[in-house]
């Protein structure tokens, strides 16, 4: 079996590589749940410090109100925030030339290995360095071969070079992991 693919990433591709490796993976929830955990232990306890050294004065439990407001918007705002925070640092990467992926590429898919070839670089790398497969709803099959970094292939784009269903079988064969989102 031999599929070949010319693939055309934009930065929204990137972007939405991103937050989903940020927020919807299994590893990136597990982040963003510690996170929001550390958060709120971190202002809890500055508040409860607060408190007992000031001896609940007025101001302190005004303080101590300030503090869970502020705490509460973080919460209800914190992939808003890391959302833009991903964006800043696209455009910071893109600026000094050095985005982590090229945005025209073609993959060959072999029995043996994987091949992206692209205007910088030639790479082959065999299937068993694929962690795991992500099927990202009917946008995006991500391979992944590390815990952040992917080859992102966006799902249109191979329906119109050919069999989806058929790629995804064949890529299947290859990686143990396939997750669907």
């Amino acid at each position: 079996m031999f599929f070949r693919f010319n693939i055309n990433l934009t930065e929204e591709d990137y972007l939405a590589f991103s937050q989903f490796t940020s927020f919807e993976s299994v590893l990136g929830k597990k982040q963003l749940n510690k996170s929001r955990i550390l958060f709120v232990a971190l202002m809890a306890f500055m508040v409860v410090l607060l408190l007992i050294l000031c001896r609940f004065t007025l101001l302190s439990l005004g303080f101590a109100i300030f503090v869970a407001l502020i705490t509460l918007i973080y919460m209800l705002l914190l992939k808003k925030i890391l959302t833009l925070n991903i964006k800043a640092q696209i455009k910071r990467m893109k600026k000094i030339g050095t985005l982590p992926c090229d945005f025209e590429s073609v993959y060959e898919f072999n029995e043996e290995s994987i091949t992206e070839t692209s205007s910088t670089a030639r790479t082959e790398q065999s299937y068993r360095a694929i962690e795991k497969i992500c099927v990202v709803k009917d946008r995006y099959i991500l391979l992944y071969n590390s815990s952040i970094s992917a080859y992102i292939l966006p799902i249109q784009q191979i329906k119109a070079q050919s069999n989806a269903d058929e790629f995804l079988r064949f890529i299947s064969e290859k990686c143990n992991t396939v997750e669907y989102y």
